[in-house]
């Protein structure tokens, strides 16, 4: 590393995970690396998880501890861990996860040994180790779909040590300080899923990468503290998507064809949604589209801020983000059967980041 080990804030986020939180600590309290402290928001939690860390832990002075009165969302409650962060590298790391003893070394050290790369995150397994999780995730065309490298694959699968990906997994993302002075954080007006595509879009607009690296290592149950049902996932995972076009397609035909793209295939997916009467993801792709129009002088502004700050053209920003190329027309099969399609193109890129397996 160019610098002997930089000072590294590890920003934990809390809701009611008292199954989870006393693992997730004790792992990141015992990593191996020498030079961080770890601040832990709890995000307003009524399950009491934050008193037996603050018996357990309160006197260690790497640790710090923030009670929200509110539950800020994962977006404010993380910004609240940020303001109070003084590290080179900020980490972002989910409350339902463990981390190997080199977890955090490795991705230091990849930033430190690698100017180019701006964000990265971990491998990551399911909880019990026993298979891949995520080594991040490709969009495909004009961001229509998405997909997560590597699920359910055994866990000796051998990876490129260093990949790039479309955009980084939240449970487990490190970025550079400097990013954040000059892009901001989170955007608190979308609490849900518009947090690891934003900090990707930030990190490429200002010319670094986003990757994966693999001798980083952690679990992650996925979900184990997550409250939110059918709609309410449904409605924030298509109001983050609508942002994110606008983000990533500044051209105007490219924006255009995203949009209408986006949305027809969100009006596909809500009619099939209505045929297996699956009335709570139907109406949260409906109010999710309510929604990008009513805030569309918010997002149109959050467009040109981030834009402002570019230092890549708009070619090279699709390009980072557009990964996995199928004739857009799949894209508007029933929802299965084009999940399908892109779970074979997915596999083509895939090879070409495995070395082997035993």
């Amino acid at each position: 590393m160019t610098e002997v080990y930089p000072f590294v804030s590890i920003v934990v986020l809390n809701f009611n995970g008292k199954d989870y939180l006393p693992n997730c600590i004790e792992s990141v309290l015992k990593n191996e690396y020498p030079n961080f402290e770890l601040i832990l928001v709890d995000n307003a939690s009524t399950d009491g998880s934050i008193q037996p860390i603050r018996n357990r832990y309160g006197s260690d002075p790497r640790i710090e501890i923030i009670e929200s009165r509110e539950n800020l969302g994962y977006s404010g409650g993380n910004n609240l861990g940020f303001e109070h962060s003084r590290g080179k590298y900020i980490v972002f790391l989910n409350n339902d996860t463990r981390v190997e003893a080199d977890w955090l070394l490795r991705l230091v050290e990849a930033l430190e040994n690698d100017s180019t790369i701006g964000i990265a995150q971990s491998l990551i397994y399911s909880i019990d180790g026993k298979t891949i999780q995520s080594a991040g995730w490709l969009f495909s065309d004009y961001l229509i779909k998405k997909y997560v490298l590597y699920p359910d694959k055994p866990p000796n699968l051998k990876l490129k040590p260093v990949f790039d990906v479309s955009f980084v997994c939240g449970a487990t993302m490190i970025i550079r300080r400097e990013i954040l002075d000059k892009m901001d954080a989170f955007e608190p007006m979308v609490p849900f899923f518009y947090d690891d595509t934003l900090l990707t879009v930030k990190t490429r607009l200002l010319g670094k990468r986003a990757v994966t690296v693999t001798a980083s290592k952690m679990y992650h149950a996925s979900g184990a503290t997550n409250v939110w049902k059918t709609y309410f996932t449904t409605y924030n995972l298509h109001k983050a998507n609508n942002i994110l076009i606008f983000d990533v397609f500044q051209k105007p035909a490219d924006l255009i064809k995203a949009a209408v793209y986006n949305t027809a295939n969100a009006a596909s997916n809500t009619f099939f949604n209505i045929m297996k009467q699956d009335i709570a993801a139907a109406s949260g792709n409906i109010n999710a589209f309510i929604w990008t129009l009513r805030n569309f002088p918010f997002i149109w502004r959050n467009r040109l801020k981030h834009w402002s700050e570019a230092t890549v053209s708009s070619e090279q920003l699709k390009n980072d983000f557009v990964r996995v190329k199928l004739p857009v027309a799949l894209y508007f099969l029933p929802s299965q059967l084009s999940t399908d399609m892109l779970r074979y193109a997915v596999y083509a890129h895939e090879k070409k980041l495995s070395v082997h397996a035993r």
